[in-house]
């Protein structure tokens, strides 16, 4: 048979076990107050980038329709229309996604950069997109290729 606790023996195990569930609250906290604000920040971040990116896309599909296309049909487009026109989606997308654009601030700082970034990505998957549409329209490609 076991012999029965001592109250010396008690009182170190209620001790080992007290420090255990204050070590066990600290690593809790710490996590808590942490890391979990810096992993919720950065997805913040992530989803504000991400918003601000699709609202690029949408400026520079309503910028090529309505004001590339035109001024290309007229024969007026060059390289100064061209830097206005970016000019003017980046700010389209500021004023669109003014709300994100202030939170990706705190994360990534120069929000300007980024979008300017964002609106070339934007410009160079539109161009992609419209290439590939070329070809897939492509006499070659609908049996009809001249000999």
């Amino acid at each position: 048979m076991a012999a029965p606790i001592t109250s010396v023996e008690l009182q170190i195990l209620e001790d080992v076990l007290s420090a255990f569930g204050l070590a066990f609250g600290g690593a809790v906290t710490y996590v808590t107050s942490h890391v979990v604000p810096k992993y919720v920040k950065s997805k913040t971040a992530a989803n504000a980038i991400d918003a601000l990116a699709a609202i690029a896309q949408s400026v520079v599909q309503d910028f090529n329709q309505r004001i590339v296309n035109d001024a290309k049909a007229n024969g007026v487009w060059n390289a100064q229309l061209a830097q206005k026109v970016k000019e003017d989606a980046v700010q389209a997308v500021l004023a669109q996604g003014a709300n994100l654009a202030a939170l990706a601030e705190k994360t990534v700082g120069d929000v300007q950069s980024l979008v300017e970034s964002l609106v070339e990505q934007a410009v160079a998957k539109y161009k992609a997109q419209g290439s590939a549409q070329l070809a897939q329209n492509s006499p070659a490609d609908n049996g009809q290729a001249l000999a």
